[in-house]
């Protein structure tokens, strides 16, 4: 590497570090939000290994990135601005993930605006290896645990042991089981990809034997999750339930993910292609003409880099700020009871405004509950995997099996998710829908689309959780009684929601 070389390498180093610190800077609350997920949630803890090994991947292509005088492309800064639109889509939709995702694509942006595209090409597969640092797959958890289920229910059957399965919950001649959150899978889903996607680069050359172990990577933890899950069960029966049901179901769970990932990586070495080395196996490049000024490149990154933020700023300011609302709906036919149906309340949190309130009518009963946002922002946002009707760590109830249903009142279809909750002394049917910018839906992703068009267009994110619930003791009987209530009350409902938005955004 010549002088001149050299020199040009630690000023693009240099503008690289100073715009990755400037964005970790502008987007610190995403960024402090990612590292304390590393540090709270055992599923990411190898976040906090992913830069490292991809500064030493970038670190085994120096022999080829010395031959390149690094140049500003500033066709990258079209991808910061988008990067930025995503930002600003995932802030206004209140989806972390989204925001996470395009802090680091602004990253890999940025290192490509600096480095120009004859550098970026040597280490592309380093700069999008950052994308794994991103905490995902939570929306993958109840599949995860249904195909659990499934799995566990079906070998035992095989096996000839008698299941009686409600849910994710299942009981045998020897005790009861359930597959809680901890038993998804997820984490050893996010391990396997994330090992798979590394030794996929390092071990093979070609693009389809890459894609292969990757795809197998990501297949053989869920199914040997099945196989664990099965396994534990198994232990814990023929053992009298002395086995496999307290730390000692980890401790064979880790064991044999452990023993999975060894076979799979030992088998992947029997179709190793032939390479010397992935970085000597690499033609020299044509050295990169042009030194090139680092200074333009970085100030527009830091100028587009916080056009984003501010606009997010402006308007949130914009929005009327949240006020204390009182929601009352006209009974009808329906009378207020004030005894509880039950013990039950959803598990939604960051209302601005609510109501929980039991109905009476002809011998049946049904609870109503609506959950009122506005002014959404972090822990005050109506659609979040941690609002849920039972969470996974509730002792008492628990949701043994949901669906979604089309209902029709005066002709207008509306889905809601029909779902079955137990306690020991107690079940419940319940019905569950979204009220969003004036429409009922079901659908989380619409939801938050619905939300960005409100809050882009109109100024505001007013949403509510629409929640009934009934005892069941026949489905039929219990169907019936929200059916009616609904056709009843809705028409109220809708009322009382239109009117708080109205008494809220009135000048």
């Amino acid at each position: 590497m010549s002088d001149a070389s050299n020199a040009q390498w630690k000023k693009a180093i240099a503008s690289v570090f100073a715009a990755v610190a400037a964005l970790l800077f502008i987007y610190r609350d995403v960024a402090a939000f990612t590292v304390k997920t590393w540090m709270d949630n055992g599923t990411y803890t190898h976040g906090f290994l992913i830069f490292p090994i991809s500064l030493w991947l970038v670190w085994r292509r120096r022999a080829i990135l010395s031959a390149i005088s690094p140049s500003p492309d500033y066709r990258g800064i079209a991808a910061v601005i988008l990067a930025g639109m995503l930002w600003q889509l995932g802030y206004q939709a209140g989806a972390m993930v989204v925001e996470q995702y395009s802090l680091v694509f602004m990253i890999i942006a940025s290192v490509w605006t600096l480095l120009g595209s004859a550098a970026f090409r040597q280490i592309t597969f380093p700069m999008f290896f950052l994308l794994l640092a991103v905490p995902f797959g939570e929306a993958l958890i109840p599949p995860m645990m249904n195909f659990t289920a499934d799995f566990t229910v079906a070998a035992l059957q095989f096996t000839g042991i008698p299941v009686y399965r409600e849910g994710t919950f299942f009981s045998l001649p020897s005790g009861n089981w359930s597959v809680v959150e901890a038993c998804s899978g997820l984490r050893y889903f996010v391990s396997s990809l994330t090992l798979g996607v590394l030794y996929a680069y390092l071990t093979y050359s070609s693009t389809w034997r890459r894609l292969t172990f990757v795809a197998i990577s990501a297949l053989i933890p869920i199914i040997a999750n099945g196989l664990r899950a099965y396994m534990i069960v198994m232990i814990g029966h023929l053992s009298g339930m002395r086995l496999a049901v307290g730390v000692d179901h980890l401790i064979y769970g880790w064991l044999f993910f452990g023993i999975v990932m060894l076979l799979l990586f030992w088998l992947g070495s029997f179709f190793r292609d032939n390479r010397d080395g992935h970085a000597a196996s690499q033609p020299a490049p044509a050295q990169q003409q042009g030194a090139g000024n680092f200074i333009p490149a970085l100030a527009a990154i830091l100028v587009l880099a916080l056009a984003s933020p501010l606009y997010a700023t402006h308007l949130d300011k914009s929005l009327n700020a949240p006020a204390e609302l009182s929601l009352s709906v006209p009974s009808g036919p329906w009378q207020p009871d004030p005894r509880p149906l039950s013990d039950w309340t959803p598990h939604y949190l960051g209302s601005r405004a609510g109501l929980s309130q039991t109905y009476t009518r002809d011998g049946n009963a049904v609870s109503l509950y609506i959950g009122y946002y506005r002014g959404q922002s972090r822990g005050f946002e109506l659609v979040t995997s941690t609002n849920q009707l039972v969470t996974t760590h509730d002792r008492e109830w628990g949701n043994v099996g949901e669906a979604e249903k089309k209902i029709f009142i005066s002709g207008v279809r509306i889905p809601v998710v029909e779902a079955s909750l137990r306690s020991p002394g107690m079940r419940l049917l319940v019905w569950q829908w979204y009220w969003v910018d004036g429409q009922w839906v079901l659908n989380s992703y619409l939801a938050k689309l619905l939300e960005v068009k409100s809050r882009l267009i109109d100024g505001r994110d007013d949403a509510a959780v629409v929640i009934l619930a009934t005892p069941l003791q026949g489905r039929a009987e219990a169907e019936s009684a929200l059916g009616n209530f609904a056709t009843q009350m809705l028409p109220g409902i809708a009322s009382t929601l239109n009117n708080a938005v109205k008494a809220v955004h009135a000048d």
